[in-house]
């Protein structure tokens, strides 16, 4: 596959979508520059290029090319930034977004624009904001390339997601200001957008529900609670399905104010309690901003251990003031530049960086000589091998969108649909499958490591044959591979998985071998370093694995220890995982007689797995800290 010129692709999807040159560029850069980037004198920043598709009703992203590499450092720490906010971690997200004024935004105006946004997110997740000032910086943001907008009729334009996501928070701190009608109409108009958007789903059910918190909030205010609750509690379920967290706590207590309100108090409480434990878990201060919430609303009697609970302290952000835009570009740059970092500059900087030979970084995936054509631009790699060796860089790829042909699309959105599909959903995850396996040919070989990864977690099959599996599809890359000497290697998610799933399947048949292989995993973490993006895709999973069979061969003070410092800030964007995490760490903590903190995750095990509707589970552990300690959770 090659990669699709950018210049084509805007051009086409302009005439599909029947606009001109005018209408296109409206908002995100000149005439004059669009004409360049679509005749192929002017290069686009992928920032640029995705307002663009956005505009054309054809969202996605090219092939990473980046005008230089603070273009791509601005790009990632956006990224990261995000990661961050999505975890309650608000003053490490504050710390990259100041990385974006040292480096000047890459002199980029939609990177700036993006920038006020998650600044102003920060505000909004603090409990601290200023709502007169958190309106103006919105505003001020949007009109950055929307400067005419009407927010009582914008239903006609094309937008980018910043501008959807800055639309969101426009209602919401509208709703603040005791401008609900205006609110409403935004609300509709978004809801009418997305249900037309051409966006991945993933991305289109995030919009949803951060769209639903605003106009939930906004039903409550008007005292249309059954419908409140019916938009609270839908997309808290779509979320629960996506595992996106940070959505999920907020609609799950929206969910239990609508219960309130709707006269069912014990439904009320529980969803109230697991949203406060979940957030406590984490340490966000959301748990304290819904503590106090039904405390000055005098909604519940709360029980005395969760009344006695620690404050997560909420901490204020200086509000950003917004700058003169008149430095910035619209993203465009000089196409022949000796400074335009292509994906295989990009790879090859990566790698020097890391002081990592062309053998080291290649090994199973490609040639030596193949990877020095695609580092020295005369060679584009397909999708698969791209993100192969970005992730053995240890960067995610979760941040690029890549723009391939027809059938690799298919093949991309099915392995994405794999990732984020859980084992109960078995009939969807048979047919995902059966699909991907129909497309595959001899040559496809990172796809066919993936659907046997994903076949071996998924079958009713001895921990035999799994292991077998595992170790079949882990061949494909790396036919000799040695778990003793894995620090000799550099590895890509897919073969990460594999070895932890191995690990983790060894437990039944070689208990010692599987601790071999979970140690050896998690020392090859330490002494590399990886980017938290990546580090999250993969090593919340294999603590997740590893704490079980701990707990199964009692050995409780090397479980506990697996709860250091930086897992803990890895793993807070994994609620779903801690959830399974705290259940073995709260008996293990029981087991060694730390009673009182027993209880404490106890609580937080329960709420989780009641959040993402596991309650059997919480069940499970209720009665086993109450049979084996004496523990009762209230």
């Amino acid at each position: 596959m090659g990669v699709r010129n950018a210049g084509k692709t805007i051009r086409e999807a302009r005439i599909k979508a029947r606009l001109t040159q005018e209408q296109l560029s409206e908002g995100v850069c000149s005439v004059l520059s669009l004409s360049r980037i679509e005749n192929g004198s002017a290069g686009v920043s992928p920032v640029t290029f995705q307002a663009l598709m956005a505009h054309a009703g054809a969202p996605c992203e090219v092939y990473p090319i980046f005008a230089g590499r603070t273009d791509f450092d601005c790009f990632y720490t956006l990224n990261r930034a995000r990661f961050y906010l999505g975890s309650w971690q608000l003053s490490q997200a504050y710390d990259e977004l100041n990385k974006l004024e040292e480096w000047n935004f890459a002199d980029n105006i939609l990177y700036y624009q993006e920038y006020l946004y998650l600044n102003g997110q920060i505000q909004v997740l603090s409990g601290c904001a200023d709502h007169h000032a958190l309106y103006d910086l919105f505003s001020s943001a949007l009109h950055i390339t929307r400067p005419e907008i009407d927010y009582s009729d914008f239903h006609h334009l094309l937008l980018s997601i910043v501008e959807i996501e800055l639309l969101i928070g426009v209602a919401q701190e509208l709703l603040y200001l005791g401008k609900s009608d205006l609110c409403y109409n935004i609300c509709s108009q978004i809801a009418s957008y997305l249900a037309n958007a051409e966006i991945d789903y993933l991305k289109k059910d995030y919009l949803y529900a951060e769209y639903a918190i605003v106009y939930t909030k906004y039903l409550l205010e008007i005292k249309d609670y059954k419908k409140a609750l019916a938009i609270a509690d839908h997309h808290r379920h779509k979320m629960v399905q996506n595992s996106e967290d940070s959505p999920l706590l907020e609609l799950t207590f929206l969910t239990s104010v609508g219960y309130y309100h709707t006269g069912e108090m014990e439904t009320a409480y529980i969803y109230f309690k697991n949203t406060f434990y979940a957030a406590h878990s984490i340490e966000s201060c959301y748990a304290s901003i819904c503590r106090n919430y039904v405390s000055n609303e005098h909604m519940f009697v709360l029980d005395d251990y969760l009344s006695q609970m620690d404050d997560i302290p909420q901490i204020t952000f200086p509000i950003k003031k917004t700058i003169n835009t008149s430095d910035l570009t619209d993203g465009t740059y000089d196409f022949f530049s000796t400074d335009v970092l292509t994906i295989g500059r990009l790879i090859h900087e990566l790698r020097t960086e890391q002081g990592l030979s062309l053998t080291s970084l290649c090994q199973g995936l490609c040639s030596k000589s193949k990877l020095s054509k695609i580092e020295n631009d005369a060679l584009q790699p397909d999708v698969f091998l791209t993100e192969a060796l970005l992730q053995r860089l240890g960067i995610s790829e979760r941040g690029f969108t890549f723009w391939g042909n027809e059938r690799e699309s298919k093949i991309y959105e099915l392995k994405f649909k794999l990732m984020h599909i859980f084992g109960y959903q078995t009939d969807k995850l048979s047919s995902y499958l059966s699909k991907l396996k129909s497309m595959l040919t001899t040559k496809d070989t990172l796809p066919t490591q993936l659907y046997y990864l994903y076949y071996a977690i998924s079958k009713n099959l001895s921990a035999e044959k799994k292991v077998n599996i595992l170790l079949q599809a882990l061949s494909c890359t790396l036919p000799n591979f040695d778990i003793h000497f894995i620090y000799n290697y550099r590895l890509s998610w897919a073969e990460l998985s594999l070895l932890t799933n191995i690990a983790f399947e060894y437990q039944t048949i070689d208990a010692n071998k599987s601790n071999v292989y979970f140690s050896k995993i998690l020392d090859y973490f330490l002494i590399n370093s990886f980017d938290i993006c990546f580090m999250n895709s993969f090593l919340s999973p294999t603590l997740t694995m590893y704490c079980t069979n701990l707990y199964i061969q009692k050995h409780y003070y090397e479980l506990l220890d697996l709860l250091s410092e930086k897992n803990f800030s890895v793993q807070k964007k994994s609620l779903r995982n801690f959830g399974y995490f705290f259940f073995y760490y709260a008996q293990a903590l029981g087991e060694v007689k730390k009673y009182n903190a027993a209880k404490l995750y106890g609580h937080y095990a329960c709420a989780i797995q009641e959040l993402f509707e596991s309650k059997p589970n919480s069940d499970v552990l209720k009665e086993s800290l109450l049979k084996d300690f004496d523990i009762k959770l209230s």
